[in-house]
């Protein structure tokens, strides 16, 4: 007995041991049999690819497996070998409208429209009032491409589910596939009606919808759905509202400010949205529209709720388009000098008022050559009794920016480094923490510089990550390139006499790099900074000849789709050429759709067309 016990013992583990050996192959085997069969399939070998899934499938019925067999057998137009297949899925899962579909895709499939359109409609037909029966018929017909049956199908369930179940959004998205735009933001609308508490969702799903809009379809459909409501409604705030999203989504701030206007005075806002209007304006550079805006803010009076914002926006909206514009002169800058003192004069200086100051002492230093005024007038405003630390330090920010203009370096990095340290994560000390990064880059000390930029690209305002970004590509592609960075330090310096207004000695240095380096990648870089200060010293001719040879000879580099921009803006605002303005701004949608310029260039293209929308 204990012979047998132990001779059967053994046999069990060997036998076990024999079946753990094989089962493992049988599942590889099975497993590669379901990959050949996907690589002929994918490869259009369809008769090798059934052969495989017809020993598959009994073993295997995954939804790939089902899906691919089912496919192969209607691409061979085995119509009578399809229609078993699925009816054995019916019999297995009865209740899964998805195979009573696919029976009308083997109708369509084979040519029998009169079947098709019968059994379709028939499912149609036998729809209840069941939100869920509706919506999985209609994701039934559009996951096998029956987009009208699968609209057909929602809009019979609204019929039978009435007012608890709309089905908005869901045909909303059906609309849209079928390019239906008008219908398909009518959906939105009404739902927004039925749910104003859902609006930041639908806006969300809009603003989806209108960014990937290159002829601008959908833009314009929402526009005139929502004109046609406030004609029709216009005691309902919502859609005016919902214009001035779309305008400030499109950038069209002329509109945006009309839109802000009559709502503010309909809901008695005190200036908020037009507020809003401007401050988006400046920070896009359409500073006309910014001036209007804030102007409007002014005209309310000295006792208006935002009366100090308009004033300080105003005043920086009027430095900016003169400093920024492509041709000014001194007369222009001695007149805002003296609107800043008497500004600075009358409010007086705190946190509300600094960025008076900063503009004040940049456009001393910067533009008029009294680098002294701006250092005392910063230095003052740092020694003044009950000053907050926000105002100190956004003038340390700016006396660096100065002190790194006379050529003190360390001087500069040393504030540079105060602030960020003591603002730490605020944005003030991001604007710090990438000026000193450049400051480092200036004099070459490039891997730092390009360690505090990558940390600057994400977690910042767009504004700063943009720069950082670009000036860490910079150094990323031209460092150390055939082992000699010494072309990087050189362009550097010439960046760094740009800044300081040494433009002759910046050229100078340009013309080393391209006499020392011919053919080193950094040339395109060397074209747009020429370029850059051609335009400073208003040889606006000289300019656009350079950007265009960077978009000729670099068509595919990193400042392609950023010279083109400049080009369209040099035709648009100097030249005045608008047609050849709006053929830049074209050729950037075209050429270069990921640019970061896209937005601004198809609504200024838009403004210079003409478009309006009624």
């Amino acid at each position: 007995m204990p012979n047998n016990f132990v001779f059967f013992k053994l046999s069990f583990i060997l036998l076990s041991g024999i079946l753990l050996f094989i089962h493992p192959c049988s599942l590889y085997a099975d497993s590669t049999d379901e990959q050949l069969a996907a690589q002929y399939f994918r490869e259009g070998d369809y008769e090798k690819a059934l052969a495989l899934y017809e020993e598959i499938f009994d073993e295997n019925s995954s939804p790939i497996v089902y899906n691919n067999y089912l496919e192969t057998l209607l691409v061979l137009e085995k119509f009578r070998e399809a229609e078993r297949l699925v009816n054995q899925q019916i019999s297995r899962s009865p209740g899964d409208i998805r195979f009573q579909v696919d029976i009308g895709l083997i109708y369509s499939r084979s040519g029998n429209e009169r079947r098709e359109r019968r059994h379709m409609e028939g499912l149609i037909n036998e729809l209840g009032a069941n939100q869920r029966q509706v919506i999985d018929l209609a994701l039934a017909f559009e996951g096998r491409g029956f987009i009208d049956r699968a609209l057909e199908a929602l809009l019979r369930g609204r019929e039978l589910l009435g007012d608890s179940h709309p089905l908005h959004l869901r045909i909303a998205a059906l609309r849209e596939r079928k390019r239906d735009y008008n219908a398909m933001m009518v959906e939105y609308i009404n739902y927004l009606v039925e749910h104003p508490g859902d609006e930041e969702r639908v806006r969300g799903l809009l603003q989806d919808a209108i960014a990937n809009d290159p002829g601008h379809e959908r833009n314009d459909a929402l526009r005139r759905v929502l004109l046609s409501r406030t004609q029709r409604e216009p005691g309902n705030v919502m859609y005016a509202e919902m214009l001035l999203w779309l305008s400030l989504q499109q950038q069209d701030f002329r509109m945006a400010l009309m839109q802000a206007r009559a709502l503010d005075r309909r809901l008695q806002q005190e200036g908020k949205l037009v507020l809003e209007v401007a401050q988006l304006s400046t920070s896009n550079h359409d500073y006309r529209i910014a001036a209007d805006a804030y102007s409007y803010l002014l005209e309310m009076g000295t006792d208006s709720r935002y009366y100090m914002d308009a004033l300080v926006g105003y005043l920086n909206v009027r430095f900016l388009s003169v400093t920024g514009s492509y041709d000014f002169d001194r007369a222009d800058l001695l007149e805002i000098e003296e609107e800043y003192l008497e500004a600075i004069s009358d409010l007086g200086i705190r946190a509300s008022t600094v960025q008076l100051v900063r503009n004040l002492a940049n456009l001393q230093a910067f533009y008029l050559g009294k680098t002294d005024d701006a250092i005392e007038l910063l230095e003052s405003t740092l020694e003044m009794p009950g000053v907050s630390n926000r105002v100190r330090g956004e003038c340390r920010v700016e006396l660096a920016d100065i002190l790194l203009l006379t050529g003190e370096v360390w001087d500069a990095t040393l504030l540079y480094s105060q602030v960020d340290r003591i603002f730490r994560d605020d944005p003030l000390a991001h604007e710090a923490k990438f000026k000193n990064a450049r400051l480092s880059y200036f004099i070459g000390e490039f891997d730092w510089a390009k360690a505090q930029l990558d940390i600057l690209k994400a977690g910042t305002s767009r504004l700063i990550a943009n720069d950082a970004m670009r000036l860490s590509l910079r150094i990323q592609d031209n460092l150390g390139v055939n082992g000699d960075p010494e072309p990087l330090k050189m362009f550097a310096r010439a960046e760094q006499y740009e800044f300081m207004n040494r433009f002759e000695d910046a050229f100078r240095v340009l013309d080393s790099i391209q006499l020392r380096f011919p053919g080193h990648q950094i040339n395109d870089d060397i074209l747009f900074a020429r370029a850059g200060i051609k335009r400073k010293m208003n040889d606006y001719a000289a300019a656009d000849s350079l950007l265009a040879s960077v978009v000729e000879i670099y068509p595919q580099g990193i400042l392609a789709d950023e010279a083109l921009f400049r080009r369209a803006e040099l035709y648009h605002y100097y030249f005045e050429e608008h047609d050849t303005a709006m053929d830049l701004y074209r050729k950037l949608l075209m050429d270069y759709p990921g640019s970061l310029h896209t937005i601004t260039a198809r609504a200024r293209f838009r403004a210079l067309r003409g478009d309006v929308i009624n």
